[in-house]
């Protein structure tokens, strides 16, 4: 079961909400044409309460109402969030905060680096997910009923993952490690697609040189 917003009225509401949160599990699904041009078509959210899907093509511009998203009281849990940091930078023009990537996690805590969700889901909870969806069209209206269940299934396993990787990874003194990695990945990940808030995402090769000059 989920709930759909596709209205700024419904998402001032969610928003108070997920403000209150200690932490969430989040997912994106987006349309990606070239490296600088992302459009995010939906965004996922579970509170440990219930899940929602927020249609970021209704709601084009969230304006104040996703304050969730850049709380550093509101742990945002993702899986492989490199992606997910872009999209719901091109949805907001804004920067989130206080990460949690459980690939990162496992990675510190057991040595397995790229390791899918789907695996990730199935090798802790024995729960094989379908991802027959991948690739689908996420900015198509309507969303099919397989699409939607697909992107509840990516969030709603996360925050079971992060309960049990947060207390290995404090239990072995590396919670600050994958604290430090989600922090330079944000960071990278910004500055490499040319995020620079008022300056144009594409520059010329000589504007990128007075701007790296500066």
């Amino acid at each position: 079961m989920f709930t759909y917003i596709d209205n700024l009225d419904d998402l001032s509401l969610l928003n108070s909400e997920l403000e209150q949160k200690p932490y969430i599990g989040l997912d994106t699904e987006f349309r990606r044409t070239t490296k600088d041009n992302m459009q995010l078509g939906l965004l996922q959210i579970n509170d440990n309460d219930e899940i929602y899907l927020v249609d970021t093509i209704s709601i084009r511009d969230p304006e104040d109402q996703c304050g969730f998203l850049f709380l550093d009281s509101v742990t945002k849990i993702f899986h492989s969030c490199k992606e997910d940091i872009e999209a719901i930078f091109s949805w907001t023009g804004k920067k989130m905060v206080n990460l949690f990537d459980t690939q990162i996690a496992e990675a510190l805590l057991n040595g397995h680096h790229s390791i899918g969700y789907q695996t990730l889901v199935q090798e802790k909870l024995g729960i094989r997910l379908d991802k027959k969806e991948t690739r689908s069209n996420w900015i198509r209206r309507p969303l099919t009923d397989s699409q939607l269940n697909y992107a509840v299934s990516d969030v709603e396993f996360l925050i079971h993952l992060y309960l049990e990787q947060k207390e290995e990874l404090l239990k072995s003194n590396k919670l600050k490690w994958q604290e430090q990695e989600i922090e330079f990945l944000i960071t990278s990940t910004i500055s490499q697609n040319n995020y620079f808030g008022d300056i144009p995402s594409k520059l010329s090769k000589e504007e990128e040189h007075n701007l790296l000059n500066k």
